[in-house]
């Protein structure tokens, strides 16, 4: 689940990526995605992390990183969740209060990791040593600031949207954020009971459900974030009207007698495909009127309807024409 959370997250970074560098797309989620795909390269997925935390001492100074590199891409998130979706005035009076707000919530995880008596790198760093009162802490005041800025994001995303893309995403972010607040609660729960000395099935059960609750929610967060990108990627991208044009070329040969007008390959893969299509509509109705083609094939019949009726979806307006054309 880390590792599918981790792909995800790096092809939604390369999507916001694009975003950014050709529409001005919002980089809160940007960072927040790129700093995500760093966080979890830290778990030791992808590079064990006894390699990875080898090159800053071996003492588990890599946990303390990831921990970081996580608040702070939830914190972009929120940062860029409030700014796209927020209506409420005293949000945008903070926007320049939040730096300052990230750097105190670093800086109160950093002091109690740093007070621990350091053990050598482990998988299990928290698990062997929570009964510390310093690691306790650092680990409890972690997970209390992931819940309470997930919290915020869940708050502000969950909520009736005008557009399809934005409530989609916003209501897959906030469930995300949802399950990785359930997550932060079951690993206090967890490092409470250990720390205490209680040793039970309860306890087991605690340990075994933060990685299902905290990566499943990491994992709908950046599914969250990515359906803006893919959806704006995959409608320039245009491929349904490509198709379509591509069955109008090969169900109407007749197409073909009108020299470079109709030429295949610049109507399915240059640019603005949907006016193509419209075009190529319009001169199918045009040679029926004209008697230049013969009687429609059923299969060429049907593609035509479905054409027009992707056009009618795409331009609203064009809908009435389309169909007294087709009635000629």
């Amino acid at each position: 689940m880390i590792q599918a959370a981790f792909w995800l997250l790096t092809v939604v970074f390369v999507a916001r990526l694009y975003l950014v560098a050709r529409h001005n797309a919002s980089t809160a989620f940007l960072g927040a995605t790129g700093v995500g795909v760093v966080g979890l390269f830290c778990t030791g997925q992808i590079v064990p992390e006894s390699t990875l935390d080898a090159l800053i001492g071996g003492t588990n100074w890599l946990h303390l990183v990831r921990n970081l590199l996580v608040t702070a891409a939830v914190w972009l998130v929120r940062e860029g969740v409030f700014s796209a979706l927020s209506t409420e005035p005293e949000t945008k009076q903070r926007v320049t209060r939040r730096p300052l707000f990230l750097a105190a919530l670093l800086l109160a995880i950093v002091i109690p990791f740093t007070l621990q008596s350091f053990v050598p790198t482990t998988d299990a760093f928290i698990p062997e040593t929570v009964h510390q009162p310093a690691v306790y802490v650092y680990a409890t005041v972690y997970m209390a600031v992931l819940g309470g800025l997930g919290l915020s994001v869940l708050r502000v995303s969950i909520g009736p949207r005008d557009s399809r893309t934005v409530r989609a995403s916003a209501t897959v972010v906030g469930i995300g954020m949802g399950l990785m607040v359930l997550g932060c609660i079951d690993e206090i729960i967890y490092m409470s009971l250990r720390f205490a000395g209680f040793s039970s099935s309860l306890t087991d059960m605690a340990y075994l459900l933060f990685t299902p609750f905290f990566y499943s929610g990491i994992l709908l967060t950046s599914l969250g974030l990515g359906i803006p990108p893919m959806v704006r990627l995959w409608r320039r991208l245009a491929l349904v009207d490509r198709f379509w044009i591509l069955v109008l070329h090969c169900k109407f040969p007749a197409l073909k007698a009108q020299g470079e007008r109709f030429a295949f390959a610049v109507d399915v893969l240059g640019p603005r495909p949907a006016e193509r299509l419209y075009t190529l509509v319009i001169a199918i109705g045009d040679l029926r009127a004209a008697g230049q083609q013969a009687k429609y094939s059923p299969a060429a019949e049907r593609a035509l309807v479905l054409a027009q009726r992707r056009l009618t979806n795409t331009f609203e307006p064009l809908g009435l024409e389309l169909r007294k054309r087709a009635e000629i």
